[in-house]
């Protein structure tokens, strides 16, 4: 049996179709050979799971300085000149993860502050009997990680009356941990962030969904919406951080937080055909629902994967 002759050099050499360009009209095949350099190989691996060519780079340009422009796009049935939604989003959080990572920063920790006695006085609380100092306790992210606390015995007493009180003594134990060692709930949190984030865009989805809009739209196109709204929080929260990580100042969470609504707003606009003021508050309530959602769930599953370290 004769050997297999190699296809014409302007032919696929999938279907064996006559080509004119790189991709073949009828398979969608390239035509580069990649079996032959390791140079190409690795530069198709770029393109196709991180997406960092000159196509994702405009599509990056749209998405930052035409709020909505890539959904609209989308929903029309212009697609070609853009990188798809979830493409565009998992480079972007590629991009996030590797930025949080070189940081420093804590992504999930339990800060404490110590309460003056005007505070004290005006929770209607009792004064520590020993004088140490009272503390309250709350969650925060993208802060410089903390050191380790000594719990004063009064604050201790009480965790355990509360746990007791509960019916469930363990519960003291997990605070003391969460408490004594802030930095606890990152190795938990940073491998369920990913996971939690991509499983909220469905939810951002279907919130957007719920809202009635000036303009017909099939859930893809919600979804597209949402996806494209994560990667510019994304995108924004990257140059963010070295600022996170020098300062604690509340206007350092305000402007990012204002940036994000006033693009949503704006994106929302665009694409769904409202009046501004109502895609404020429309964006506002999505956002609001979905970064509570973000941190309930960050605590739960580091919470729960604590409890279980307990034996």
């Amino acid at each position: 049996m004769a050997a297999p002759t190699s296809p014409a050099p302007f032919h696929c050499r999938n279907c064996g179709h006559a080509r004119a360009d790189r991709f073949c009209a009828r398979c969608g095949q390239d035509s580069r050979d990649h079996s032959r350099e390791l140079r190409e190989l690795l530069r198709d691996c770029a393109e196709h799971l991180l997406a960092f060519d000159l196509k994702s780079l405009r599509s990056f340009r749209a998405l930052i300085l035409e709020p909505g422009r890539l959904t609209q796009d989308w929903a029309q049935g212009r697609r070609m000149q853009w990188v798809s939604p979830f493409r565009l989003y998992l480079a972007a959080s590629f991009l996030f993860y590797v930025a949080l990572w070189t940081s420093g920063l804590a992504l999930l920790q339990i800060t404490p502050q110590v309460l003056t006695s005007q505070e004290i006085a005006a929770h209607g609380m009792t004064p520590h009997a020993d004088g140490s100092p009272i503390y309250q306790f709350s969650p925060e992210m993208f802060v410089t990680p903390g050191t380790k606390l000594v719990l004063p015995p009064e604050t201790e007493k009480r965790l355990h009356e509360l746990a007791d009180g509960t019916g469930i003594p363990r519960l003291a134990s997990l605070a003391e941990i969460i408490l004594l060692d802030p930095q606890r709930l990152n190795g938990t949190a940073d491998i369920w962030l990913p996971r939690i984030l991509f499983a909220l865009v469905p939810l951002a989805a279907g919130l957007f969904a719920l809202f009635r809009a000036r303009r017909p739209l099939l859930y893809m196109d919600h979804l597209a919406f949402a996806f494209h709204l994560q990667t510019f929080i994304f995108l924004l929260t990257i140059p963010m951080m070295p600022l996170w990580a020098r300062t604690d100042s509340d206007w350092a969470s305000i402007v990012p937080g204002l940036i994000i609504l006033g693009y949503g707003a704006l994106a929302h606009r665009r694409v769904y055909g409202n009046a501004l003021w109502l895609s404020v508050v429309k964006v506002l309530i999505v956002l609001s629902i979905y970064l509570t959602a973000m941190l309930l769930g960050l605590l739960l599953v580091t919470a729960l994967d604590l409890w279980l370290s307990l034996g």
